[in-house]
C-alpha cells in the first residue's frame, strides 16, 4: 500500500503547506521510518529530531543507527541525549510521562529555533486505540476519551507550533506492510515489549484479550474517540467562554477562579476549568482522574479552607470568592487592606494611605445617620462614646471583640475571624480600628455593640476603607 492521502492530511487535516519545512519526531521505528519516507516522497522539507532517552544501555547504538537512516536521505539531523529515571525522580511522575515530556520538550525547541512551522510525530490508530483504553482506564473525562488530535495548537510545548499526527487514521499493520513494500528496514527498540510499562501491557496483554472476547473492539474504540472528538470541541467552544468569564489573577505558578462564577457554571464546564487550570500550570499532566476532580469541586463549595494537597504538586485554597489552584511554594498575591505593622494614632478628620490602593477615612458626619448601609467596608460611630484618639493596628494575643447585636460579654478576636470566615491569610495583618484595648470595628465585618449609632447620639463619625476601584470585600 502507499500513503496517497498524505499530502490531503497534511495541507487539509493538519493546516500545513508542502513547501514550508517541519520538524519529525523520529525513533527509527516502523511508523516514523515509514513517516519520513513518504514525507520525503512528496518533497516535504523535514528537519529530523530524535531523542535518547536514556533508559538502556543500547539507546546510544539506536540513536546511531537513526542517524545512518536519515543520512540515506540526505536530511539535518538533531540529537539529544536525556535522563529520564532523573526527570521521573525529581518531579514524582512515572518513567513514560517523563521520557514524553523531555521528548516533547526538546523536538519544540528544535522547532523554535530552527523555524519549522509544525512538529510531527507518527502516531497511529493503533496507538490511538490504546490511549483512548489508558484513559479510560484511570479515569478520564471526554477530553482524554477522545485520544489524541490530527492538528494540537495550543498545547503544552507552545502556543504557535502546532503538534500534527497525520498518521492517526492508519493502522500499525498498514505500517509495516508500508515498511516491506518499499523495503525499509526499522531500528528494533526493544523496550516496546517490556511490559513492565502500562502502554505495553495495553498492546500486549489486555488487548488482544479484549479482541478475542469481542472482536473489532479496537475498530469501535478507534470510532468512539472520533465521536468524541466531535463533541468535546463543542464543550471547548463554551469552556473558553466560561474560562474568560470565572478567571481572575494569574502567574507561571498560580491559577485563581472567581469562586461565585464558577460555581454557577454547568458541572461539566466546572470540571473541564479545573482541567484546563491543572494543565496550565502543569503542561505535562495529562491526566486528572475522576477522584481529583471531584476534591476540587468539593472544596469549591466551601467558603474558606486551608490550603489542600490537589495533583503533580498543586495546592487548592478557597479564599472568599476566591479559589486559588497553585504551586505549594507560590507567593499568592494579597489583595486585602493591610494594617502598617507600627500603630497609627488617629484623630477625626483623617485620611490615611494604606497598601495596594487602600485608604482609610475617619470624619465627622453631623448629625446624618445612614438609612442602609449595605457596605461592610464603611461603618457610623457615635464619637461621645469614643471621646478621643483612635488607634489603627492590626491583631495582638489576646484580643476579644464584642461584636455589633452582642449586648453582653465578648469573643475571642480570632474566634470571630474564623466564624466570618475571614481569610486566613490575612488575619494577622488585617486593620483593626480602636479605642484603647477595645476593638472598635472591623472593617469588612462588624462594629463593635458598644459604639454603635443610638436614638439618643447627638453627633455622628463616618469611617470608611475605600479602595482606587470602589469598596470591595
Amino acid at each position: 500500500m502507499k500513503f496517497d492521502s498524505l499530502a490531503k492530511i497534511l495541507q487539509g487535516e493538519c493546516a500545513l503547506v508542502l513547501d514550508a519545512p517541519l520538524v519529525l519526531g523520529f525513533s527509527g521505528g516502523p511508523d516514523s521510518l515509514a513517516l519520513l519516507h513518504a514525507l520525503h516522497a512528496e518533497r516535504v522539507p523535514v528537519l529530523v529530531a530524535h531523542f535518547d532517552h536514556g533508559l538502556r544501555p543500547e539507546s546510544a547504538e539506536e540513536a546511531h543507527q537513526a542517524e545512518e537512516i536519515v543520512a540515506g536521505y540526505s536530511l539535518p539531523f538533531f540529537t539529544e541525549r536525556g535522563d529520564v529515571a532523573a526527570h521521573a525522580r525529581q518531579h514524582s511522575m512515572s518513567i513514560e510521562e517523563a521520557a514524553r515530556e523531555l521528548r516533547y520538550e526538546y523536538l519544540f525547541g528544535v522547532a523554535s529555533s530552527q523555524g519549522t512551522q509544525a512538529v510531527t510525530v507518527a502516531h497511529n490508530a493503533d496507538d490511538q486505540v490504546e490511549t483512548v483504553l489508558m484513559h479510560l482506564l484511570r479515569g478520564a473525562g471526554p477530553r482524554g476519551l477522545h485520544g489524541m488530535a490530527l492538528r494540537s495548537l495550543p498545547n503544552p510545548w507552545s502556543a504557535t507550533i502546532p503538534l500534527v499526527r497525520p498518521l492517526l487514521g492508519f493502522w500499525r499493520q498498514e505500517i509495516l506492510d508500508y515498511c516491506r513494500e518499499n523495503g525499509l528496514q526499522p531500528v528494533q527498540d526493544q523496550s516496546n515489549l517490556d511490559t513492565t510499562y502500562f502502554r505495553n501491557r495495553l498492546r500486549h496483554e489486555l488487548l488482544p484479550t479484549l479482541e478475542q472476547i469481542s472482536p473489532g473492539i479496537m475498530q469501535r474504540l478507534h470510532r468512539t474517540a472520533d465521536l468524541l472528538t466531535a463533541e468535546t470541541e463543542v464543550l471547548e467552544e463554551l469552556a473558553e467562554g466560561a474560562w474568560k468569564r470565572c478567571l481572575g489573577q494569574r502567574s507561571k505558578d498560580y491559577i485563581q477562579l472567581n469562586r461565585p462564577t464558577f460555581m454557577v457554571e454547568p458541572l461539566a464546564l466546572r470540571r473541564f476549568l479545573l482541567r484546563r487550570a491543572a494543565q496550565e500550570l502543569r503542561p505535562g499532566l495529562r491526566d486528572l482522574d475522576y477522584e481529583a476532580i471531584q476534591r476540587a469541586l468539593d472544596l469549591a463549595q466551601n467558603s474558606a479552607s486551608a490550603p489542600r494537597d490537589w495533583v503533580a504538586g498543586l495546592c487548592l485554597l478557597v479564599e472568599g470568592d476566591h479559589l486559588w489552584i497553585a504551586d505549594w511554594e507560590a507567593e499568592l498575591p494579597v489583595d486585602w487592606p493591610q494594617a502598617p505593622a507600627s500603630e497609627l494614632h488617629i484623630e477625626a478628620p483623617a485620611s490615611l494611605e494604606l497598601n495596594r490602593g487602600w485608604r482609610f477615612e475617619l470624619h465627622e458626619a453631623g448629625d446624618r445617620r445612614p438609612i442602609n448601609n449595605s457596605d461592610p467596608f464603611q461603618a457610623w460611630l457615635d464619637p461621645d462614646s469614643i471621646g478621643g484618639e483612635l488607634v489603627l493596628r492590626r491583631r495582638r494575643p489576646g484580643d476579644r471583640f464584642q461584636p455589633l447585636g452582642m449586648e453582653s460579654g465578648s469573643q475571642k478576636l480570632a474566634e470571630f475571624m474564623i466564624n466570618e470566615k475571614l481569610p486566613k491569610r490575612a488575619r494577622a495583618t488585617w486593620p483593626l480600628l480602636c479605642k484603647g484595648e477595645d476593638i472598635v470595628w472591623v472593617p469588612g465585618y462588624r462594629l463593635a455593640h458598644a459604639y454603635r449609632l443610638r436614638k439618643e447620639s447627638r453627633r455622628v463619625l463616618q469611617v470608611k476603607l475605600l479602595q482606587s476601584n470602589g469598596r470591595v470585600k
